[in-house]
């Protein structure tokens, strides 16, 4: 993993100092999530298994939940922000936000073109400049959107965003995909908390879908 990337206990250490009335837990935990998968592509790509099929399917699933969480921020959180900030410094951090995004997202389909080629050495020199850059896209977002959606929009907002994007998750069904990934790796105060959170049916569920999740071939620490 690129140097200037966090380790989960850094990560958690600085947001412990971000704490206020809305709790973030879900962004976070999928914020590890995604530094977890490109920690593991990166690995395996030097063992010289990068295009192997754990590789590419932890790939696919990574890619999948980046656009979906992208998506997200992008038509339900940004624009309701937007709508509630004037203050041409904290429209900046949005227009920073978007900015950050347009940079990301064209390298999933440099990616993906690398996978089509066969070229691993490519497929491994983009991995590392995505993990860069969204590990630093990440931190800005901790350290001053969401703060600033604290600020402006307050429980309502955040709880407005996580509705929005169950919605387009795909509802239980997504969340059989989405839970045991973000919670991969996961340490087991984090996984209670995020339990917690949930409701009934999706608490009920999970041990069969992180079986299910288990068995299904991806890339593992």
């Amino acid at each position: 993993m690129p140097t200037d990337t966090e380790t989960p206990a850094q990560a958690w250490k600085r947001r412990a100092a971000l704490a206020g009335s809305v709790d973030f837990t879900m962004m976070y935990v999928a914020h590890d999530a995604f530094n977890r998968d490109l920690r593991r592509l990166i690995a395996a790509g030097d063992a010289g298994q990068g295009l192997s099929p754990a590789a590419i399917l932890t790939w696919r699933s990574f890619s999948k939940q980046l656009h979906t969480h992208h998506t997200a921020e992008d038509t339900a959180l940004w624009p309701r922000l937007h709508e509630a900030v004037t203050d041409p410094v904290e429209l900046q951090v949005l227009e920073e936000m978007e900015a950050e995004h347009a940079s990301l997202d064209p390298r999933l389909d440099q990616l993906d073109a690398a996978i089509e080629a066969g070229d691993a050495g490519v497929f491994a020199g983009e991995l590392e400049a995505l993990a860069r850059g969204l590990s630093r896209h990440m931190i800005h977002e901790e350290q001053a959107a969401l703060p600033l959606l604290e600020r402006r929009t307050g429980r309502a907002g955040w709880d407005a965003f996580t509705k929005e994007i169950r919605g387009q998750q795909g509802g239980l069904k997504g969340a059989a995909e989405y839970l045991p990934w973000i919670l991969d790796d996961a340490t087991p105060a984090i996984t209670a908390k995020v339990l917690a959170l949930l409701p009934p049916p999706a608490r009920l569920l999970y041990r069969r879908w992180e079986k299910s999740y288990r068995r299904s071939g991806r890339l593992t620490r």
